[in-house]
């Protein structure tokens, strides 16, 4: 009698409760594979874009920074073609516009030897 219970069992389908949701799971899966497509598309991504962001805001501090040095520079340079003489002010605006520059550039920075 266990024998014939024992191979009763073995003919029942151990997927039951799977066959009757298979239309479900099947959606289901249908859906993944379209969002899976739908993320495999070739777009920037949010690390990229913002590296991107972060590289334009660097330039153009970078660009401001360096027009900022020119035309103190050139305020410095026309105070002494009128005056024959070094305006200290403007000569301390030119250093003040260097550091700043330089303290934003690692280009400008010295390495450190260890």
């Amino acid at each position: 009698m266990n024998a014939v219970f024992v191979i009763a069992l073995l003919f029942q389908s151990t997927d039951y409760p799977a066959r009757q949701s298979s239309a479900g799971s099947q959606r289901q899966e249908a859906e993944l594979r379209q969002v899976a497509s739908l993320t495999n598309r070739p777009t920037s991504s949010v690390v990229e874009e913002n590296s991107k962001a972060y590289t334009a805001a660097r330039d153009e501090a970078f660009v401001g920074k360096f027009n900022k040095l020119i035309n103190r520079l050139m305020d410095f340079a026309d105070s002494y073609k009128d005056g024959k003489a070094i305006d200290v002010k403007k000569a301390q605006a030119v250093r003040k516009a260097w550091l700043e520059l330089e303290k934003s550039e690692a280009l400008f920075q010295e390495t450190k030897k260890k």
